[in-house]
């Protein structure tokens, strides 16, 4: 029985749930039949319960390579008359903005949800880019839950609203939407009777499905007609709702939505003011009535709202056309509005905004701990294959040549950080090798490199691997495979043997680059720094030889973190390592150049091994330049 298996429950049970969790729920009661994503955070937790109980909930769930054909997959799924969902992280929506754009222009039988996981606050991911402004680009309505319940009741609303228009429909969903827990009360499940339809009648709903300059316009007309429509069902559906905080007469009138809306609460609660707010659950296209009931002629509202002012700006302008004299404040115009749209709105910040406005003291300050918090930098999990391999570029480069190596998106992203002080710039999953392809053409004599994840390569990296090799581009490409999507959660990509549904074909990256017209191909373990070293250095010669060009080393390791986990449950995870300090000169390389958080430093400056962190993997014992190894085994630990 899994852990997942309350999602299962019949209806009127009540379970505190992962935001992530009630989504699953909200699919479960849509009868959902297909469900397609890319993991990655804040909304990577969908999957994992999915990889669990897909079969048991009647649908089929998968992992696809990238969010463009995880995207198609469910759209597709949605023409033909089957109820769908897809899910991505927000810079997700980028690789997939293709296809999303097109997406209110055809009909979908079935319904479309697609959930999008933003990141107000930088938490996750290398940006925080507000997802709003997709669904005006697309011309799909866009809902915004606030609690657990909402996230459950406002999807299974989403899909019946889908199907009713049978157009898509876009759920934000940001980080603490996604990670806040809370009481869920559980509806009726549905099983879905659908006739799956694709034939040529099909093909010619509506003016079809092939977006010609011919075709074309009575397409966009009924998305935009679709979109006034649906805004209208939601408002009448309630999805917007007025409430009062405190007992006595509003000090304060407030537009807010999502999240947002439970930080507002809490602010004014500790503030102990009393205030009157339209809490959005639709904030796409903007629910006119319900503002403009909520505006006075007079007065001013204040509008809350992560990072960019497009409520703010929409809602000014509705006043504008419809003569309201109501003054709107939002971030336009404040001497703080460039810190305003930056960040999440959480209860402490929204403590200090809604203080300053209503000048209120309050010596609550959300930019510092009342306590020393310690400063501890992201960092690989100790006995990552990833810093051995790390450890070995930075030797095969040479000292100081650190510049001429490229990231991607991968824990391996973190070989930017001291000591290794690699892959020096990024811009996105995939974008290593053509940055490697630039640089290796503005300084042709130099060794470059660029860091590349299994599962990045598959989702993103092949087109500039290709072009790399199609434009004779000169570089050294490390793929970094651990056989898994290690930084999301350990979800299965086509490299790991297992996908969604069970036992799958792998699909070997060597064989890949070999049909990509790569001639130097060499796979090494990763703990074997010197044969990881070796093999650099013998890849940097082949690309600055005559008939050279791109060189591959493919650093073989299983993902530590998710191996020492099954190692420790099975109870075969190796005794961790102590040091010998008899032995030991305290050189600290294995400290300050190898860096393995399991390695630390003692009050009187020795070092020593941590073993409630020690996987005991022993990478560490070929970093020491003494002959003999102060670093041994405990043969007689007994781990917990």
């Amino acid at each position: 029985m899994s852990e997942y298996d309350i999602l299962l429950g019949d209806a009127g049970t009540k379970a505190n749930l992962l935001g992530n969790y009630a989504f699953v729920r909200g699919m479960i009661e849509s009868g959902v039949q297909v469900a397609t994503c890319y993991p990655g955070s804040p909304t990577a937790e969908m999957a994992n319960a999915l990889l669990e109980i897909s079969e048991k909930a009647g649908i089929y769930f998968e992992i696809s390579t990238n969010e463009k054909v995880a995207l198609e997959v469910a759209a597709t799924s949605a023409i033909m008359g089957r109820p769908s969902v897809c899910w991505m992280k927000s810079v997700g929506l980028n690789v997939a903005a293709d296809s999303a754009v097109q997406l209110s222009y055809l009909t979908m039988p079935g319904g479309l949800v697609v959930i999008l996981g933003d990141d107000p606050g930088h938490l996750s991911s290398q940006n925080e880019q507000d997802n709003r402004y997709y669904a005006r680009l697309a011309y799909v309505p866009f809902i915004e839950p606030s609690d657990p319940q909402e996230v459950k009741d406002f999807l299974v609303t989403a899909m019946k609203v889908s199907q009713k228009y049978q157009a898509p429909v876009f759920i934000r969903a940001t980080t603490r939407n996604c990670h806040q827990i809370g009481a869920v009360t559980f509806g009726e499940k549905t099983k879905s009777q659908v006739q799956v339809k694709w034939d040529n009648e099909t093909m010619r709903r509506d003016g079809g499905y092939i977006p010609l300059p011919g075709t074309f316009p009575p397409m966009k007309r009924k998305a935009l007609e679709n979109l006034k429509k649906i805004g209208d069902e939601f408002e009448v559906l309630g999805f917007n709702k007025g409430s009062r905080i405190g007992t006595d007469d509003p000090k304060i009138k407030i537009i807010t939505y999502g999240h947002t809306f439970q930080s507002t609460v809490s602010a004014l609660n500790y503030l102990g003011v009393s205030a009157e707010i339209l809490k959005l659950g639709v904030t796409h296209p903007l629910p006119k009535r319900a503002v403009t009931n909520f505006l006075e002629s007079n007065g001013e509202v204040h509008v809350l709202e992560e990072l960019d002012q497009i409520l703010e700006t929409e809602i000014k302008a509705l006043c504008y056309d419809q003569g309201i004299k109501t003054k709107i404040i939002g971030k336009s115009g404040l001497s703080d509005e460039l810190d305003l749209k930056i960040g999440e709105y959480d209860p402490t910040r929204l403590v200090n905004v809604l203080a300053g406005r209503l000048g209120i003291e309050t010596a609550l300050n959300y930019s510092e701990s009342s306590f020393p918090v310690p400063v501890r930098s992201p960092q690989l999990c100790p006995g990552c294959g990833h810093r051995t391999a790390f450890y070995a570029t930075k030797k095969a480069l040479g000292k100081d040549k650190e510049a001429f190596s490229m990231a991607d998106i991968g824990c391996y992203s973190l070989g930017f950080l001291p000591p290794y002080n690699l892959g020096n710039l990024l811009y996105c999953m995939g974008s290593g090798a053509p940055a490697a392809s630039a640089v290796s053409k503005a300084f042709p004599s130099e060794n470059v490199i660029s860091f590349v994840g299994d599962s990045t390569f598959f989702h993103a990296a092949m087109p500039g691997i290709v072009n790399a090799v199609y434009n004779k581009h000169r570089q050294v490409i490390m793929v970094m495979d651990n056989g898994i999507t290690a930084m999301t959660g350990h979800q299965p990509n086509p490299n790991s043997g297992f996908g969604a549904n069970g036992p799958s074909p792998r699909i070997l990256i060597d064989d890949i680059l070999k049909a990509f017209g790569i001639r130097f191909i060499e796979r090494v373990p990763s703990y074997e720094c010197a044969k990881v070293e070796d093999a650099l250095k013998r890849a940097f010669e082949f690309t600055k030889s005559p008939d050279g060009g791109v060189a591959v080393v493919i650093q073989e390791e299983p993902c530590a973190l998710r191996k020492s986990r099954m190692e420790r449950k099975a109870g075969t995870l190796p005794n961790p390592l102590r040091i010998d300090l008899d032995v030991c000169r305290n050189i600290q390389n294995c400290l300050k150049n190898f860096s393995c958080p399991a390695i630390e430093k003692s009050e009187d400056d020795k070092v020593f091994i941590n073993t409630d962190l020690c996987i005991g993997c022993a990478s560490c014992v070929q970093t020491c330049p003494l002959k003999e190894k102060p670093m041994k085994r405990i043969d007689d630990f007994k781990r917990v």
